[in-house]
């Protein structure tokens, strides 16, 4: 388990499980971190992880540079034939989403499926 605490109003934990790492988001991804979330995730990658989950659960807030990131690093799995799924956020996050129509871009994991 590694935490990285990113600025006062977020942090990052990042959760391996066997083959696949779970990335919990907790607070506000926004412009400030959503850089430094990507090359978390990148760095999962390159150290061999092939499925990553990124947690949105206990996020309040997302804006576009954090939709950003997650495109990115969505598009960066499928160039390395890796995985990247998501726990569905909040309603308010989850509409930001659904308004950029970025949603379908997206496999979404069951609530607490995090083998």
């Amino acid at each position: 388990m590694h935490q990285s605490l990113m600025s006062s109003d977020f942090f990052c934990e990042v959760r391996p499980h066997r083959e696949r790492v779970v990335v919990d988001l907790v607070g506000e991804f926004d412009v400030a971190v959503a850089t430094r979330v990507a090359e978390v995730i990148e760095d999962l990658f390159d150290v061999g992880f092939a499925d990553i989950v990124i947690d949105l659960r206990d996020l309040s807030f997302i804006d576009s540079a954090g939709v950003h990131s997650l495109i990115s690093a969505n598009r960066s799995a499928g160039l390395r034939g890796a995985s990247l799924s998501l726990f569905r956020g909040p309603r308010d996050v989850h509409r930001v989403l659904t308004l950029t129509s970025t949603d379908s871009l997206f496999a979404f994991e069951n609530d607490g499926a995090e083998a």
